[in-house]
């Protein structure tokens, strides 16, 4: 988890002005991908029902904010580059990232199989 403790300042940051003074719970929650690949993930859920997410991929720390869902969690990043995306659904979750700019390939699958039983 020691990897993730840069990452809680960060993920505050991602979290709506209005959420400043709220109590934050914060959930670390570890997948295990294919091919045995970590990924760590610090959930931090407010009160007042906002939530934020952190994770490394990619070699790079990738705040997130969660983004309406049909079902289960969506979270995305804010990049100029692009947009990662962690998707969630009971104790299993996918990253995707998908490229900005007219000549972006459709979304990719950076990591797939995920479970954090």
């Amino acid at each position: 988890m020691s990897a993730l403790k840069p990452a809680v300042v960060v993920a505050l940051f991602a979290l709506p002005p209005t959420v400043a003074s709220a109590d934050i719970d914060i959930l670390p929650v570890t997948f295990t991908c294919q091919n045995g690949v970590e990924l760590k993930v610090a959930y931090f859920n407010t009160t007042d029902g906002s939530s934020a997410a952190a994770m490394v991929v990619d070699n790079q720390l990738v705040t997130l904010r969660q983004i309406p869902s049909g079902s289960g969690i969506r979270y995305e990043s804010d990049g100029s580059v692009g947009t990662y995306i962690l998707r969630s659904k009971g104790w299993d979750a996918t990253v995707s990232f998908l490229a900005t700019g007219s000549d972006a390939a459709s979304e990719q699958v950076v990591l797939e199989g995920c479970e954090s039983r």
